[in-house]
């Protein structure tokens, strides 16, 4: 026989395993064992009911068991009608029956025989105020007198308090990882998924980031109020599952207020532009549409030393391609941005190598214009960054206009850099791009698609470049000189720290226009 004092010690050490328990494996584990001495008793089952298919499982036996009992059952259900005492106990503090007792069911009688017991009694686990399932406690000889069901009843509401912190842990955890408004994905589990599996050192299969916004949602919250831009919303939400469905694996993610995303593991590049051009084409209410934009890679991004630096890189190559469709209207077939070939947000050769290699150019040169100067400038730092174009510019005094003199693009064919004949004639009107404008007259800037003035942004996703690092200076004439050089999707995401060695080196191949340098 168990002590009261016992009893006591018991209920107060089970308590402490309902505060700390983090699983219902780990709860029933331990409250099985420990309702298995509290009661005295030869054998303990803790049973979860299942109303909704008329069953009853047994989740962890401990003690005495019959030959066909497991600790651990697989699938250890029965059907609940067959057993009288589980309507009793639904209703009752407890429910107690034997062998030997003929008001007891003639199903729990055969359940105590199979077990090689006589007596049982079942305690009632409650949870948000439903009945959640039981403690079954057997004994071989004697019954269960009054004090082990009064320690059985208090038992059962430590196992029930337990459940119940359970359950709250899950609502918080789902809440934690849960977009209310919309029952997609938040922005925590979004950067979660992607990070998990950009953690491969090597190759794995596609990963793909498809980002969608809503055009016009605060022009609708404005208009129709917030509950019509709530709906609208939950609808594109609908369109982001329904675009998931029938993907390997797959995530839907609302990660801001009118921002989307689709995550998506193992699909092929026409999957992905097939879910783009879908999203991409959706007709909303209000005459609202949705933005998209995608990016996939294969490998951890060159030069991402982390997951998390890996999954921004691929979120804002998507962002960037986004950004262009937001712009022009349009999504380009066979335009999928690939990670796999960006590079580390450092110099590659380094930053002094870089600036020697420069100068060393500048003193060979037998032509000493500006023009030809800042050619070289732009040439050698355009292939440290492996950037997708460069251009050198003017303005005149008195002049509104900036003349384009030239460039130098991507050879597709080989992925490298061509020089193409110099051209004039392209004109613009700096007034149109204030960052351009205070850079002639001696600065410079850095601007992407998601950074920097709108209209240099603007300018970018109707080129079809992602970012640009321009520098200028005013010769001693008034002449004004600009240095553009502009990124695609496959460019360093590093450009914009070449920025203060730009500014530097235009400033030198202008002043020192006309004076070779000394390579000595």
């Amino acid at each position: 026989m168990v002590s009261g004092t016992d009893r006591l010690h018991g209920l107060r050490d089970f308590a402490q395993v309902v505060s700390s328990s983090a699983s219902l494996t780990d709860l029933v584990d331990q409250g099985a064992v420990v309702a298995l001495g509290l009661l005295g008793a030869h054998s303990v089952s803790v049973v979860q009911f299942e109303p909704a298919h008329g069953q009853v499982r047994v989740l962890r036996s401990h003690g005495d068991l019959a030959d066909w009992e497991q600790e651990w059952p697989d699938d250890a259900t029965c059907p609940s009608p067959d057993l009288v005492h589980v309507r009793e106990v639904t209703s009752s503090p407890y429910w107690v029956g034997s062998v030997d007792d003929p008001t007891t069911s003639p199903a729990d009688v055969e359940l105590l025989r199979r077990r090689g017991k006589r007596h049982a009694a079942a305690f009632p686990v409650v949870v948000a105020d439903q009945v959640w399932g039981e403690v079954f406690a057997t004994r071989r000889d004697t019954a269960f007198g009054p004090e082990e069901l009064t320690t059985g009843l208090t038992f059962a509401g430590l196992l029930s308090s337990g459940l119940a912190r359970l359950d709250l842990l899950a609502d918080l955890a789902r809440l934690a990882y849960t977009d209310p408004l919309t029952g997609l994905a938040n922005r925590r589990a979004a950067d979660e998924w992607l990070e998990n599996r950009l953690a491969a050192s090597e190759t794995f299969p596609p990963v793909s980031v498809v980002l969608c916004d809503i055009n016009g949602l605060k022009r609708i919250n404005d208009s129709f109020g917030h509950t019509a831009g709530d709906e609208l919303v939950r609808v594109v939400a609908g369109h982001l599952t329904a675009a998931a469905g029938g993907l390997p694996d797959t995530l839907a993610a609302r990660i801001g207020g009118d921002e989307f995303v689709l995550l998506i593991d193992g699909a092929d590049e026409r999957t992905v532009e097939s879910v783009v051009a879908k999203l991409a084409g959706t007709r909303l209410a209000y005459g609202a549409g949705i933005a998209v934009g995608a990016a996939t890679t294969a490998s951890r991004p060159a030069g991402a030393q982390s997951t998390t630096t890996a999954s921004r890189a691929l979120m804002r190559l998507a962002d960037a391609a986004q950004y262009r469709h937001k712009q022009t209207h349009q999504v380009v077939p066979g335009s999928l941005t690939s990670a796999t070939t960006a590079v580390a947000v450092v110099y590659p050769q380094g930053e002094d190598d870089l600036a020697e290699r420069v100068l060393e150019r500048l003193a060979q040169e037998t032509d000493q214009s500006v023009e030809r100067r800042l050619e070289v400038v732009c040439d050698q730092v355009a292939r440290a960054f492996d950037v997708a174009s460069w251009w050198v510019s003017r303005c005149e005094p008195g002049d509104a206009l900036v003349d384009v003199l030239g460039r130098l693009v991507r050879d597709d064919a080989r992925g490298e850099l061509a020089q193409v004949e110099f051209v004039s004639g392209t004109r613009f009107d700096p007034a149109d791009y204030p960052a351009t404008a205070r850079a002639l007259v001696g600065g410079s800037y850095f601007a992407s698609l998601t950074e920097g003035e709108a209209t240099e942004r603007a300018n970018l996703a109707r080129m079809g470049y992602v970012s640009t690092l321009a520098a200028g200076e005013q010769a001693a004439n008034s002449v004004q000189w600009l240095c553009e050089l502009f990124g695609d999707p496959q460019t360093s995401a590093g450009l914009f720290v070449g920025r203060p060695l730009l500014r530097a080196l235009v400033h030198i191949a202008v002043r020192g226009a006309g004076h070779p340098i000394d390579a000595g």
